[in-house]
């Protein structure tokens, strides 16, 4: 009889879930131009930036009007259209810009496909902008192009650009800098998990949002890739802050969420009341690669456990 499906890695192997993990880390991250980057930039794209921009508003435009007529169908948002809608109307900007540069038929375009060949950098970006709420954009070489400048206030143009330095755009790495701008963007209430052990060193936020409604965050790809990957020290960080800051889970809130123990292993172990010992016993085996958190078996059931919470 094989056994190999239960043998591990052996210690500093890498791991299909490592491999994940490098690839969700990098999800949506700037990348600061170097000075290869900018003189491609200027070479390609600074002759056409008037050009550049009437293309992105085009292309806005034309996302628009398919929502409007029901060619292209957004998730429902506490908001009507297009506030809240960042990701949704970056995205589908970008995949059509993708297509216009694979098929260049005017000035601006052809400078964008030569740009793109000669190594060019083209890429959707998502971070904290201006220390106020988290935008999606796309990096172009080292312009920060962004197709949705009007989802947060609906009065602004559809479409700005800026060089990236000057664009206020900062990645977001850190727990508690997600859980800074998630509670001036978001509203509602942020809580340190310290209510389920089993899953804070990977779900460290609980959200309770403005219609009530508890998540478990952060969501970024990024910023929960960089928290496993350097052994969940930033979400103990966050925990601990929130700790020596006097803000601890309200009895209600925890009452509430006890329903969630019937979602299986990970959140059957509560704690109302912040149990920093096995908190920290929990830290300690999320660290560690041979560890549950990083089988992938333990890590699938994990995620699925928290699906299941979310869905509810």
């Amino acid at each position: 009889m094989s056994h190999t499906a239960s043998v591990r890695p052996p210690l500093g192997a890498e791991t299909p879930l490592d491999r994940q993990l490098r690839l969700w880390q990098a999800h949506r991250r700037l990348v600061p131009p170097d000075e290869g980057m900018r003189a491609l930039t200027e070479r390609w794209l600074g002759p056409h930036l008037a050009a550049l921009e009437a293309l992105m508003l085009e292309l806005r435009h034309g996302v628009d009007r398919d929502r409007d007529e029901g060619r292209l169908t957004f998730p429902k948002r506490r908001n009507p259209y297009p506030k809240g809608f960042c990701r949704e109307i970056s995205d589908a900007v970008f995949e059509r810009l993708r297509r216009r540069i694979a098929a260049p038929d005017t000035p601006v375009t052809q400078a964008l496909a030569a740009f793109v060949r000669e190594g060019g950098h083209l890429s959707p970006i998502w971070g904290a902008l201006r220390g106020s709420y988290f935008q999606n954009a796309m990096q172009i070489g080292a312009l920060y192009v962004d197709a949705a400048n009007d989802t947060v206030t609906v009065t602004k143009p559809k479409v700005e650009i800026l060089p990236l330095e000057a664009s206020g755009l900062e990645p977001v790495v850190e727990v508690a800098h997600f859980a800074r701008i998630a509670q001036v963007y978001w509203g509602g209430t942020l809580w340190a998990n310290t209510l389920f052990p089993r899953l804070a060193p990977v779900f460290p936020i609980l959200h309770i949002d403005p219609d009530g409604r508890p998540r478990l965050h952060p969501d970024s790809l990024g910023v929960f890739a960089e928290n496993m990957i350097g052994g969940c020290r930033s979400a103990l960080a966050f925990l601990e802050q929130e700790r020596d800051g006097g803000r601890v889970l309200p009895a209600d809130v925890a009452a509430a969420l006890a329903p969630w123990r019937s979602h299986g292993p990970w959140f059957e172990e509560m704690c109302p009341t912040p149990d920093w010992e096995r908190l920290r016993a929990c830290f300690v085996q999320a660290a560690d690669p041979q560890g549950p958190y990083r089988s992938a078996q333990g890590f699938q059931g994990m995620i699925e456990a928290v699906k299941r919470a979310a869905a509810v």
